[in-house]
């Protein structure tokens, strides 16, 4: 493992970034990050990388090497809208998993909610997997499990301490 430390910032639109991560993440997720097509996330990403608000995103690196990111939401399940705001396509590199910095992004994402002055952050994952119990260990309560998406989700929030 880098002992370098990982820096987290926000997206911006500089080296083709966006086009990148647009591209890693639809190859993993799909129509379930919530576009049809790469082009359409990445337009998403472009305009959340000026974004002062939300949506916004944050990018884990070291030594300049992009590693992950997180996107940071107001809406994303389109069966739960009143819930607000989500943290959504928490990805890191596979060279990377383990290690550290999905955790390190969670803490940024969750710093950043704090600062736009929301008090509870929800997030949604795959429930019949390891990532709820990744979840929890980070602070996260599950607080419901529903179909979405054709699969079995576990819908999770974070209260935030002010």
């Amino acid at each position: 493992m880098n002992a370098e430390a990982v820096e987290i910032e926000g997206l911006t639109l500089e080296q083709g970034l966006p086009a990148m991560i647009a591209t890693m993440q639809f190859a993993s997720w799909g129509r379930s990050t919530g576009f049809g097509s790469v082009e359409e996330y990445e337009g998403f990403l472009c305009d959340a990388a000026g974004s002062q608000r939300l949506p916004a995103v944050l990018v884990a690196r070291r030594g300049g090497k992009f590693l992950g990111s997180v996107n940071l939401l107001t809406h994303e399940m389109t069966t739960r809208p009143t819930l607000s705001p989500w943290l959504a396509q928490l990805f890191v590199i596979a060279e990377e998993r383990g290690g550290g910095v999905g955790a390190a992004l969670v803490r940024a994402c969750l710093a950043r909610f704090a600062e736009l002055g929301f008090s509870r952050v929800h997030l949604y994952t795959a429930a019949a997997t390891a990532l709820p119990a990744y979840y929890a260990a980070l602070g996260w309560k599950t607080i419901e499990e529903t179909e979405y998406l054709g699969k079995l989700r576990a819908v999770m929030a974070f209260d935030i301490r002010p």
